[in-house]
């Protein structure tokens, strides 16, 4: 008995094993999307070499018969029992993300292996004589390839595919779910591998069938390919294009908008591109060859379902693109250039750093683009650096370990690094050591000596230190050391969707739901904000004072503190709230806070004021701010007062008639809140006071940091001033159809 099942056994072992080294894996060792994943991968190889074998040793296909067919089948079955047994024990004994989240990945994504993998088997089986395994593996790796094949010459980085069922893109974008697409996508899948296999029992033995069976297989998955940008399976140029809308055509660049992108916004973002450009081709000392095309989409939502990352915006130099959302595009459109610009000295088929090296390829865009948080990419490092997140340079330079550490603080290293060279040794040597990552052979110095430098650099670096500010941008965890990643951002979507449609019981159901499983500050916060909506504004307070400790060591803490200050002042506590603004506008983790913080103090003069700003909706905050500032400016309200103006759609003109008066910059707060104005002018294409406003902003000298912000600032606004209206005048508007 045991001798006739020992070929099964050696592939049951096979699945046993890998499914063991999954357990020692992050994301893998838990029963969810990546499991269900590499499973459909290791199954679809595994059957289909299992079945070529199994006809071979029967004569052919007509040797099998229904009995044996029918062992076959419970075969399979256990090829799918091997890694559910495992995870389901594993997550027994360490903890259950979601049963049922995980059956709907394993259901969609793995099960349909099995037959897709003996389909593949059975064609080649049918149509070659010899090495019909390798063969066999061969196709198999064409068939992924397909998705290299996406992400290379389509704008996409989703991909749907046979073998591995779906991919969704950067790891940035946590939340994953079965969507009705993928379900479809599937379930044609099973139709067209599931005739494949009844045709190839059918026609066993008729070569004339043998024949048309080819001939509509190539047919019906060439007709597939063709097609699958209608369904939404591949994005395509055409495709894409058509989807946003508009099209802006300028001296470098051919812009493609979202159709729901303002008139005023298109036109400062197609002037953010140009100065960007000039910007960058003085810092790398070239100009690219050819034009560069933008995709602009309204918001993430659409760029993921269109394009497939959702809150990460991305370039592909080799193809001289970029991606990137309109709510995000002044942090990150520099950043996205400047990896196109880098294809000009980039190696290999994708025009990226030496061996796609991430810390090289990143820190080169990070350095055409350094400031981050409003402040600039060496006092970040800096301030990591002087406050124990170290990262070593050699390290983070080698293989993937870019990967292995919070991303801003790989980030922010890597650029700063790559920036310390660029000045220091000129920009023209980084270039070749982006082709080619020998540092001795570029520098004549070893790595070593070279990361040495520049830590005698970071060390000569001087800055006011901050620890809070530190524990506020590098106190994350990677997604790697989450706790169900997936099911939580999922689950997290989900509650926030109840919240936005005001069924807030299911919403609180939800949030405490993963609160159970893990300490989610999203969570945490969700859960505190719904709980004020049905009135527990005690039951808030006290659920945030349990849990903020849990927090002290992450960046979540000072969000946490603010949270609980604004539920203490609905619940009346206005003295204990009071401290808690003092104490982050004293710790001054980031700017926006601290802005926050004074502007609730300035409130909390008047309880009454505060109590309603705090529980007043957007309108009536607005009404609180405009009306506060109606006697004398109160700085630290600007920021506010600006966002909460874009958000009830007031026209630029009727707000900027509330600024009559003339702005006293004296100190950082002032400085900060028309620097921040200036921006907003921008936004509107008053460059000319864009301009003013960002020169006065200099008026108060804060800090070599801070400095360098504001003067960025002024060199952009003048260029604006200067440019604008030669660039909007020369480019040529148009709807794509």
């Amino acid at each position: 008995m045991l001798r006739n099942n020992r070929g099964l056994l050696i592939y049951l072992f096979i699945i046993f094993a890998f499914n063991l080294l999954f357990l020692f894996l992050p994301l893998l060792n838990v029963f969810g999307f990546e499991f269900s994943l590499a499973n459909s991968v290791l199954l679809f190889f595994v059957s289909g070499i299992y079945i070529i074998k199994k006809i071979s040793k029967r004569d052919g296909i007509s040797g099998i018969g229904k009995p044996e067919f029918i062992k076959t089948a419970y075969v399979f079955i256990a090829f799918l029992l091997v890694p559910l047994i495992i995870t389901l024990v594993h997550s027994f004994f360490t903890m259950f993300c979601s049963i049922k989240y995980g059956f709907s990945f394993y259901i969609v994504i793995t099960l349909p292996s099995v037959i897709l993998g003996t389909a593949t088997g059975l064609l080649t089986f049918t149509f070659f004589k010899k090495m019909r395994i390798l063969l066999f593996v061969v196709i198999t790796i064409l068939m992924i390839s397909i998705a290299l094949f996406e992400f290379y010459f389509n704008p996409q980085v989703y991909f749907f595919n046979p073998v591995f069922g779906f991919f969704p893109g950067t790891i940035y974008d946590e939340g994953i779910k079965v969507t009705t697409k993928l379900v479809f996508y599937r379930l044609l899948n099973l139709a067209y591998f599931g005739s494949i296999i009844y045709f190839v029992f059918k026609t066993a033995g008729k070569q004339f069938s043998k024949l048309l069976l080819g001939f509509d297989s190539m047919l019906i998955a060439s007709l597939f390919v063709y097609f699958s940008p209608v369904f939404g399976f591949s994005t395509t140029n055409s495709s894409l294009q058509k989807d946003l809308g508009k099209y802006y055509e300028t001296t470098h660049f051919d812009i493609y908008f979202s159709r729901d992108i303002p008139e005023t916004l298109a036109k400062k973002i197609t002037l953010e591109h140009e100065y960007d450009y000039q910007v960058l081709s003085k810092f790398f000392e070239l100009i690219p060859e050819g034009k560069i095309t933008s995709y602009v989409f309204i918001s993430n939502e659409q760029k993921g379902k269109l394009f497939g990352s959702k809150n990460a915006d991305v370039a592909k130099p080799w193809l001289q693109q970029i991606y990137i959302s309109s709510d995000s595009y002044d942090q990150t459109l520099r950043h996205e250039l400047a990896h196109v610009f880098t294809r000009e000295f980039g190696t290999g088929i994708f025009k990226v750093a030496d061996g796609l090296n991430p810390a090289l390829i990143e820190g080169a865009a990070v350095a055409g683009s350094p400031f981050y948080g409003d402040n600039t990419i060496h006092y970040m490092a800096k301030l990591a650096y002087q406050n124990g997140y170290k990262v070593s340079i050699e390290h983070l330079f080698t293989g993937l370990n870019f990967f292995g550490s919070v991303s801003s603080l790989s980030y922010i290293y890597a650029g700063s690094f790559s920036k310390f060279l660029i000045d220091k040794y000129g920009v023209k040597k980084f270039e070749q050591l982006y082709s080619n990552l020998n540092f001795h052979k570029i520098y004549h110095k070893s790595s070593d000596e070279i990361s040495k430098e520049y830590y005698y650099f970071l060390d000569s670096f001087k800055i006011k230190n901050n620890p809070d500010k530190a524990k506020y941008y590098y106190g994350r965890q990677t997604i790697f050391q989450k706790v169900c990643p997936r099911y939580v951002a999922d689950r997290l979507q989900t509650a926030y969707e109840y919240f936005i449609k005001k069924d807030y019981p299911e919403a609180e159901n939800i949030f405490q739901e993963i609160i159970r499983k893990t300490n989610n500050y999203s969570a945490l916060m969700g859960l505190s904000s719904t709980l004020v909506e049905l009135g527990k504004d005690f039951e808030a307070a006290a659920i945030i004072r349990n849990k903020i400790d849990l927090f002290s060591n992450t960046a979540y803490y000072y969000n946490l503190q603010f949270r609980l200050a604004d539920i203490e002042v609905l619940t009346s506590e206005y003295q204990s709230a009071s401290l808690i603004y003092n104490k982050i506008a004293d710790e001054n983790p980031n700017r926006v806070l601290f802005n926050l913080a004074n502007l609730r103090l300035e409130l909390s003069k008047d309880t009454s004021l505060i109590k309603n700003y705090v529980a007043g909706n957007t309108l009536k905050q607005f009404e609180i701010l405009d009306k506060l500032n109606s006697q004398s400016y109160v700085y630290s309200s600007f920021r506010s007062l600006i966002n909460l103006s874009i958000t009830i759609h007031q026209s630029y003109s009727d707000f900027m008639n509330g600024f009559q008066s003339e702005f006293n910059v004296k100190n950082y707060e002032s400085s900060y809140a028309v620097y921040y104005l200036s921006k907003n002018m921008a936004d509107n294409l008053d460059f000319e006071g864009a301009r003013k406003t960002a020169a006065l902003s200099m008026a108060f000298k804060s800090d070599d940091n801070f400095n360098e912000v504001l003067n960025s600032n002024l060199q952009k606004c003048e260029w604006f001033y200067n440019n604008s209206e030669r660039i909007l005048r020369s480019t040529i508007i148009k709807r794509v159809e």
